[in-house]
């Protein structure tokens, strides 16, 4: 069925020329984006458009849209991440006539084998490149945080000795990567950030996106870092039309390096289009919710299928996030709404476990590849595990596989290993999917598991892995098994589920992280009525909610925010 686009809409979709047109959660901007796409107002020459997005909605509605018509999606149109344009369009004709051949870019160092190394005199799990950020001389820097959460303890404790030793460590095994073009995204956009302050590049890239791209869609446009607003003032001065649109509301990855800011001098750049405020996700009392949480005067209006749903919101108070589940299950049930189309949202991974009575985080300590691979296994077989978790499982596998490859191969390009392996990507994938449909290692010791592994790699005739690198735990049995929970209703981080939606969420609103002060929580600026990060996390993950919005209150929160209901006029009920 066609989509009735309303007038704001259509003034996104066909008025030619940069601009910024903000839009309020479910305002069907992704479809309003995706239609500009294909209409390509005001590009009459061969020149193409580019779609740039943060999330797999508009890739994915783009891709589905032009079934039809698959030339849109040909060069010299492009569809995909910020981050897959830089790689393909900046840094790679830069890379590669500098250094004379193409790069090889990696999403994240953990789908790269063997980055991961020990210290010596440091007895623990191995280090991993993923724990560390690079400066563009390859400089390391320790990061506890990007570390699983039970090694961050351990990392922090560490002296300034072992530290600095990790580092060098990471700094070696980072540049032996890079002069072997093995480049993550991080240090992609580094080296963007370095040719775009060269001169002689910047006329080399101005020539050729001006002559690649009439214009440039950049779909929420608040998740901007400082890398992405370099690249889009960038295409601004190239003479490139470029449209954003986005929720600077929903703005929330300051601690990924996110620029509100930055954002807002980027956008005062481009003439401004009219506001989209009609909600076609939501319920009325689900958008009264949101606008009591928004910072700010704009107001979102019902406007899709559930205009007309009354359902108030409902409000549990709990002491412990293992009491959310059971009084989750049937407010939902009420509500005619099934279990498997609600969804727990936190902060923390681990509020979200409890509240959804989910297993606890499975162990990453051990780095035996066996056991890696049946970790990742287990991940592609959960079928509660989201499509990118599941593939980032499979290239878990290929990482583990290719370390049973020779050890020189193990930081080349891909096109290098491919050609020893006498492989191509496609029966890679292939052969790494077949070993994920492996029956789950955890049910037998993994010594059954090594003996599949084994008996698959031969009939594959992959002789270039050694399976000597496949040895068993201690004592045949598994360090760490999976323990399924009991419950019954998904669980995300809410920064993990932006710009997903679901029937019925569960919201958990707890107390202020530790290392956050209490004036700055979530709830603290609600009450206050002041604008910041935790205030905005808290209305990204309301506006996810469809039909009925749950907000599980901790009891040392509870009374702030039924005063905050209460002074906004927000339909509740406590239950």
């Amino acid at each position: 069925m066609p989509i009735e686009f309303t007038d704001p809409q259509l003034a996104l979709i066909r008025e030619p020329g940069s601009r910024f047109v903000e839009a309020c959660p479910g305002a069907g901007k992704t479809q309003s984006i995706v239609q500009r796409f294909v209409e390509r107002p005001g590009v009459t020459d061969r020149r193409g458009v580019a779609l740039l997005s943060f999330t797999n909605a508009a890739i994915d509605e783009a891709r589905a849209r032009c079934v039809d018509t698959p030339d849109l999606l040909a060069a010299p149109n492009y569809v995909g991440t910020i981050d897959g344009f830089i790689n393909r369009y900046l840094v790679r004709p830069v890379f590669s006539s500098i250094h004379g051949k193409a790069p090889s870019f990696k999403d994240k160092w953990d789908t790269v084998p063997s980055t991961s190394f020990n210290v010596s005199g440091i007895n623990s799990a191995p280090f991993r490149l993923a724990w560390f950020t690079f400066a563009a001389d390859g400089a390391a820097t320790l990061v506890p945080s990007q570390a699983p959460i039970e090694l961050r303890t351990w990392l922090r404790g560490l002296g300034l000795h072992d530290r600095g030793r990790a580092e060098t460590s990471a700094a070696k095994l980072w540049n032996r990567l890079h002069a072997n073009g093995v480049i993550d995204c991080a240090a992609s956009r580094l080296l963007m950030a370095e040719y775009l302050t060269d001169a002689k590049h910047i006329r080399v890239l101005r020539y050729l996106l001006s002559n690649r791209f009439a214009e440039v869609i950049v779909d929420e446009v608040q998740d901007c870092c400082d890398s992405d607003i370099q690249l889009i003032e960038f295409l601004i001065e190239a003479k490139i039309n470029v449209v954003m649109v986005g929720d600077l509301d929903q703005a929330i990855y300051d601690f990924r390096g996110a620029s509100p800011s930055g954002v807002r001098r980027l956008i005062a750049r481009v003439p401004r289009g009219e506001r989209l405020d009609g909600n076609f996700r939501s319920s009325p009392p689900i958008c009264n919710l949101v606008n009591s949480l928004r910072h700010g005067d704009a107001v979102d209006v019902a406007s899709g299928k559930w205009a007309a749903e009354s359902q108030p919101i409902f409000v549990l108070k709990v002491s412990n996030w293992n009491q959310a589940h059971d009084l989750i299950v049937p407010l939902v049930d009420k509500a005619g709404i099934a279990p498997a189309d609600t969804v727990v949202l936190a902060y923390a991974e681990s509020v979200a476990r409890a509240c959804s009575a989910a297993g606890p985080e499975p162990s990453e300590r051990s780095s035996s590849r066996l056991v890696r691979l049946a970790r990742s296994v287990a991940l592609f077989q959960d079928l509660g595990q989201t499509t990118r978790v599941r593939t980032q499982s499979v290239i878990g596998i290929e990482a583990v596989l290719r370390e049973l490859a020779n050890e020189s191969l193990h930081h080349s390009p891909d096109e290098d290993f491919f050609k020893v392996a006498g492989l191509d990507q496609r029966t890679f994938r292939d052969g790494a999917l077949r070993l994920a449909s492996l029956p789950n290692p955890y049910i037998a010791a993994p010594s059954r598991f090594q003996e599949q592994v084994k008996g698959l790699l031969a009939a594959l005739g992959w002789n270039w892995a050694s399976t000597s690198g496949l040895r068993k735990p201690n004592r045949d049995v598994w360090p760490d098994v999976p323990a399924p929970g009991s419950g019954v209703l998904q669980w995300r981080t809410i920064h993990g589920y932006k710009g997903l939606q679901a029937p019925a969420v569960a919201v958990a609103v707890g107390p202020p992280p530790r290392d956050s002060s209490p004036e700055d929580s979530g709830v603290s600026l609600w009450s206050g009525n002041m604008g910041g990060e935790a205030r905005r996390v808290l209305y990204v993950a309301a506006s996810r909610a469809e039909r009925l919005a749950i907000l599980v209150v901790h009891s040392s929160q509870y009374e702030a925010v039924m005063g905050c209901l209460d002074r906004d006029r927000v339909p509740y009920v406590v239950s």
